[in-house]
């Protein structure tokens, strides 16, 4: 699965397993992101339309698109991928 993004990658692994987070990064790699563009950050408010923000939630990390970022700050992402990382 590649994902197609204009912008950022926020991954939020939401732990400090430093593991999971190598394995995070590195399966968003194996799926067409480039390494330089990931960065742990879980300020969602810094997210611009066509940037991804990837959580982790055991034992998949989900990527979402933002799709719309309203005047008022509000992010509108959808759900695009679930990939297992164990």
């Amino acid at each position: 699965m590649t994902f197609e993004y204009s912008g950022k990658v926020f991954l939020a692994p939401n732990t400090s397993d430093q593991e999971v987070v190598d394995k995070a990064k590195k399966k968003l790699v194996e799926n067409g992101i480039k390494n330089e563009d990931i960065q742990i950050n879980y300020n969602t408010n810094e997210l611009e339309v066509g940037d991804l923000y990837v959580s982790y939630e055991p034992p998949h990390i989900v990527v979402r698109n933002v799709y719309e970022k309203k005047t008022s700050g509000l992010v509108k992402m959808k759900s695009i991928g679930m990939l297992n990382i164990d």
